[in-house]
């Protein structure tokens, strides 16, 4: 990965942690999005608003 990819990503999950989302938390919502759930059920199943997990998994 080159470093603008890894520094993207670490921010994204910096700015994940800091609103309260955990890193676990925002690597589980990015298999569950890879693996095929719409962000609706995803944010369903967590308990989250689909904004917030379409702005995890953009940053992916």
């Amino acid at each position: 990965m080159c470093n603008l990819s890894q520094g993207i990503k670490e921010e994204a999950y910096a700015e994940g942690t800091e609103n309260g989302i955990a890193k676990g938390v925002a690597k589980f919502i990015i298999k569950m999005y890879r693996k095929g759930y719409e962000v609706e059920q995803i944010g369903d199943i967590l308990d989250m608003e689909v904004e917030e997990v379409q702005e995890i998994i953009e940053f992916e």
